[in-house]
């Protein structure tokens, strides 16, 4: 009888692939948003804050920027974080657990006081390149965080991480093609689960 011996990994259904766009600020906060989030599940009522959250056993993260637009009436003071005059910054980090590809990356958006801040369109920062957090083998865990600095009552408006989220990988496509006869199919003892390509050896 011909063997083949033939190394086969599963892997979960595609799971929808989410692009990051613009959400409504709500009311009296900060509205924190970022792909794979549910929008309204975090904002910030204060000036600073520092928020955290972890996307768990993820496939895929692609982290490309940030934006930012609100307003604050600001704190006593005319200088430094303790007033109107100083600067305003907002930051946002992400990192992944068991990742094949960059572990962290950051961008900052600095406005120049709360004034600024409250006049200024919509702010855009773009990460170039973006940074792509990737599975290897086994699923990663993804951390988000949104930081501001700064001293700001009643801020109001969104903070955003862009990017792309997704949750498994896709389903593997393509065929195998075998010739007339007996072919007995089975996993490679040194490596039970191969990183996606299947190595097949006819003994």
């Amino acid at each position: 009888m011909n063997a083949l011996s033939c190394a086969v990994r599963l892997v979960a259904p595609l799971a929808s692939c989410f692009v990051f766009g613009l959400a409504q600020p709500a009311h009296g906060d900060v509205a924190l948003n970022a792909p794979g989030v549910p929008v309204g599940t975090e904002s910030a009522n204060m000036v600073p804050f520092r928020n955290t959250l972890t996307l768990p056993n993820c496939y895929r993260f692609i982290f490309s920027g940030t934006e930012a637009r609100g307003t604050t009436t600001g704190a006593p003071g005319s200088s430094g974080t303790q007033g109107n005059g100083g600067l305003v910054l907002f930051k946002a980090f992400v990192s992944a657990t068991e990742s094949s590809t960059p572990t962290t990356g950051a961008v900052q958006l600095t406005f120049t006081d709360i004034q600024t801040y409250n006049v200024s369109p919509l702010k855009t920062l773009t990460l170039t390149p973006s940074a792509a957090f990737v599975s290897a083998s086994t699923p990663i865990n993804v951390q988000l965080v949104w930081q501001g600095e700064g001293n700001g009552k009643k801020p109001t408006g969104f903070f955003n991480i862009l990017g792309e989220y997704q949750k498994a990988p896709p389903i593997p496509t393509g065929s195998l093609t075998f010739p007339d006869g007996q072919w007995e199919l089975r996993r490679s003892k040194s490596n039970p689960n191969p990183a996606g390509t299947a190595l097949i050896i006819r003994q």
